[in-house]
This record gives C-alpha cells, structure tokens and sequence, in this order.
C-alpha cells in the first residue's frame, strides 16, 4: 500500500506545482500540463509491456526492477535543467512507474488466500486512490522546495520499497501456472476482446481518473477559488475512499460489474453538483465524487480479474489499467481546454462520459453469458 502511493502519488504531484514549474522553466500554464501529461501517457501504455511481462518473467522480478528503474529516472527528473529535458525525465519515470500497478494487482489475486483477497484488494484501490489527494497536499506543502528538490527526495524512498517488497514476496510472485482446462488461460489477446463485459469495463475505466482529477485541476482554475479551498477540497476526498473497503461486500451482493456501475453513477452525481451549484457546492461534491470512484475502481478491478484466468490476467489488468490512466493524464490538460468555456463545463463532460460508461457496463453485463460476472471467463 505505502508502494503504490509512494508510485500513483507521481501522477498528481505536479498538479498543485504548476506555478512553480513555469517560473523555473519560463514556461505557460498550459506547458506545465505536460509534466503531469508526460509522466501519464508513458505510464499507461507501459502497462502494455509490463502486465504481459509479469505474466511470462514473473510478478516479483518485474515489480522489483521497476521501482528500483523508477529510483533511477526520479533522480533524471531532479536533475533536469530544461524544460524539454524535464518533459522527456518525466516520460521515461512515467514508463518506469507502470511496473508496479498490473503487477501488483495480478499478486493480490495470486499471492494471497481467498479470504485475504478482498481487503488486499481494497486496501489497494484505497492507496491508488488516496494518492490524489495526498500527493496534492504533499507538493502544496513542499512547495517551497520545488519539483526537483522533491524528487532527490523521493528517489531513495523507491529503492527501499524494492528492498521490501522483495523480501516480503520470499517465493511468491514467480512466472504464474496456467489453469488447465480454462478457455482465457490459452486464448490471449484474443480471448479477452471477445468479452463484451471486458470491453465495456476498460472503456469505464478510462472515465474513473478522468473525472476525479478534472475536477481537482479545474477547480484550482474556477476564479474566487484560493489555495485554502483547495486544500479543503483535497481534505474532504480522503475519508469518502475509505468506501472502497464496502465494495468487496456489495459485490458480493449485487456483483462487481453493478457495484462499478453504481459507482459511476454516484461519481456523475458529483461532478452535477459541481457543475451547478457554484463555489459553495466545491466541497460537498468533493466528497460525493471521491464516494463514487472509490466504489467503482474496486468493481471494475473486481470485473476483470474475473474475467480473466491467470494465464492472461496480468495483461487483461494491464489493459484495465492503461485505460484508467490514460483518462488522469488527459485530465489536467482537459480542464485547461474547458476552463475558457466556463466553470459548468468542467463538471458536465466528465459527467457525461461517466454515465455513459455506466449504461454500457449495465448492458454488457445483462447480455446473454454475462449473467454471472464474478464466475465468468474471457469468452
């Protein structure tokens, strides 16, 4: 857990740094997007390379070298002294990074008992989903040192959680054993894409981040908004994720595709309010909007993994999680193309696309061979 926000917490750091990035490079606001956008689009498609690693070389191995690559490239990222250089530093960290997400959600699904599953699985969508918040108030707070000073930083901090993770695996998290007599164990790529329920749960997962990181960055652009609100705004998104740990039940009741469903929904609801209901309306749809993401990423881990056998699962994740980033890198630039079109626009688009996912998660859940998602296989 304290891996995975030490590794997410990359992500949205640079959000509450954009001043300080243009007054180190001289570069717009708009420029100093791409050093959040940089770091997540190489993030997300290097979940292509690492998820189908893990799957042939091993979950532990892949995990390993990736933190310890990402100690390597935050320290390039701390030492670099132009704008160009930096946006290329934060590529390379951000590819890096993406050892970490598909592989650590392949060993909860693997490396832990049954019983264990679920509150591993929680407490890993909690840390994904806590970095937001947190890392914006740790960059806030550190602001004074600047992104390079933070990123001298953090560098050990990932080689440590190499050593760690290591000796916490032991044995655990080698090349995972195909189980024999399962149709998506053998079929790949192909397999997969024949699952409409897949297909539907990557397509929600690019909606997830989008949203929730829309929101923050677009309200640091709403005028009469101060740091301090934006700091509340942060504050109140952190005690709404520990919902996360209700999904595991509620999908047990109502299965995992409908818990992510609902989670979209009441996601949609806060971006709504956020939308018409002025300033004053910021925080209580902070809390709505984090309520509903921190029940939808567990249901659509939850809709893939099991979906997918152990032969395919780390690239059915990796394709999960390409999804869910690509949307939180396009966010921060997102918010800066509708910020001109006015505050209610910020809210409505990302609404939109989230309930729409929802609809589509509905309806490929409900279409014939999907009646049982948490039993089901990649067809």
């Amino acid at each position: 857990m304290a891996g995975a926000l030490l590794v997410l917490g990359q992500l949205y750091l640079a959000i509450p740094l954009t001043s300080a990035v243009v007054a180190r490079f001289a570069a717009s606001p708009e420029e100093a997007s791409l050093v959040g956008a940089a770091f997540g689009a190489t993030y997300a498609l290097g979940f292509l390379v690492f998820g189908p690693l893990s799957d042939r070389i091993g979950r532990r191995l892949v995990i390993t070298g990736g933190l310890v690559a990402l100690a390597a490239t935050t320290i390039l990222v701390g030492l670099a002294q132009t704008f160009e250089t930096l946006i290329a530093a934060r590529a390379l960290q951000g590819l890096s990074a993406a050892a970490f997400a598909p592989t650590a959600l392949s060993l909860i699904a693997e490396a832990l008992e049954p019983q264990e599953r679920p509150l591993g699985l929680s407490l890993m969508s909690l840390a994904f989903l806590g970095a937001a918040p947190l890392a914006q108030l740790a960059g806030t707070a550190a602001a004074d040192v600047g992104l390079s000073g933070i990123m001298l930083w953090l560098a050990p901090a990932y080689v440590l959680a190499a050593g760690a993770l290591g000796l916490a695996l032991g044995e655990r998290g080698g090349r995972p054993a195909a189980v024999s007599g399962r149709a998506d164990d053998s079929g790949g790529l192909s397999a997969l894409l024949r699952d409409r329920l897949l297909l539907a749960a990557w397509a929600a997962a690019g909606t997830v981040l989008l949203g929730f990181v829309t929101f923050f960055a677009g309200a640091a652009l709403r005028p009469g908004v101060d740091a301090q609100t934006l700091a509340l705004l942060r504050l109140a998104a952190i005690p709404p994720l520990f919902l996360t740990f209700a999904a595991a039940p509620l999908a047990k009741r109502i299965g995992p595709h409908r818990t992510a469903a609902l989670g979209l929904a009441v996601s949609a609801a806060g971006l709504l309010m956020a939308a018409t209901g002025g300033s004053a309306a910021l925080v209580p749809a902070s809390v709505v909007l984090a309520g509903g993401v921190s029940i939808a990423v567990p249901g659509l881990i939850g809709t893939v993994s099991s979906r997918a056998g152990a032969g395919n699962r780390g690239l059915a994740l990796a394709l999960y999680s390409t999804t869910l980033f690509l949307g939180a890198s396009a966010a921060q630039p997102l918010a800066h193309a509708l910020a001109p079109f006015g505050a209610a626009t910020l809210g409505l688009v990302p609404a939109l696309v989230g309930t729409a996912a929802a609809f589509a998660l509905l309806r490929a859940g409900a279409a014939p061979g999907h009646s049982s998602p948490a039993h089901g296989h990649a067809r």
